[in-house]
């Protein structure tokens, strides 16, 4: 990697939004610590560092300790200017209904989403203060936002774990702003990652998508009542807001576009 480049570090790197933060950054002539569970099934981030000398894929599985233990001792002190927490865990629907809760399913949400980007971020923050930036994103929720809960109420597990993980990056944010480190909380949005915005209003509903959004969800987004935006959106909004972000920006929660996410 070259030390004339800025690093940024990204999480969940396999798909969706982390795959387009690769791609863009990238593009942009980052380092590009590309991780993920199974490096050998991301087939488009392997097909997209064959082609970009400056993505370096890493195995890491942010809920296994000796696996985030492996990925520290590998970047060997690698400062890192910026670390996006991506990673996550929706799960389907139905075992997140009260009544039918799964609670492997309810502790997994919380190992991936809650923990697990507090985890990485204690055992990497050493990279972040050897770095010029200084910057840490996670990547939060509207789902997570106590202000905004309303019916129909779905995602316990989902919601709850977010929740979670907002109040510990918010304990993050004051413990690490005495040492110029930079910590910001962003929505994504409403992205659409799996196919949805393909879906005409009078088109049938996939089986695979009413296994991962409520239904009801889906008809809103087919009808237009729910509007969604592309990964590529998504990423080129937040890169914006995380290239102006500064130890004096407020607030701390924002959605993709840098506007105020009620908490």
């Amino acid at each position: 990697m070259s030390q004339e480049m800025s690093t940024v570090l990204i999480t969940g790197s396999n798909r969706g939004i982390g795959l387009e933060f690769v791609k863009q950054y990238s593009e942009n002539d980052y380092n590009v610590i590309a991780t993920c569970r199974n490096p050998s099934k991301a087939d488009d981030l392997n097909e997209l560092a064959e082609t970009n000398s400056n993505i370096n894929i890493i195995a890491a599985d942010i809920t296994q300790e000796e696996s985030i233990n492996n990925l520290s001792a590998e970047l060997n002190n690698q400062p890192i200017d910026i670390l996006i927490n991506n990673a996550a865990y929706l799960g389907p629907p139905d075992p997140q209904k009260f009544g039918a809760i799964d609670y492997e399913m309810f502790t997994r949400s919380f190992e991936v989403n809650a923990i697990g980007p507090i985890r990485i971020t204690e055992r990497l923050i050493d990279n972040v203060r050897s770095s010029d930036t200084k910057k840490i994103i996670f990547l939060g929720s509207a789902a997570g936002s106590i202000a905004q809960i309303t019916p129909p109420v779905t995602l316990y597990s989902y919601r709850s774990s977010k929740a979670a993980l907002h109040l510990a990056v918010h304990n993050l944010y004051h413990e690490l702003i005495s040492e110029n480190v930079m910590v910001s909380l962003i929505n994504p949005g409403l992205v659409d990652t799996r196919g949805f915005l393909d879906l005409k209003p009078e088109d049938p509903i996939p089986e695979e998508l009413t296994k991962m959004v409520p239904e009801t969800l889906i008809r809103m987004i087919q009808e237009g009542k729910i509007p969604m935006i592309t990964t590529y959106e998504s990423v080129t909004k937040m890169m914006s807001y995380i290239e102006d972000l500064t130890i004096e920006t407020k607030p701390l929660f924002v959605n993709c576009d840098g506007t105020p996410m009620p908490w």
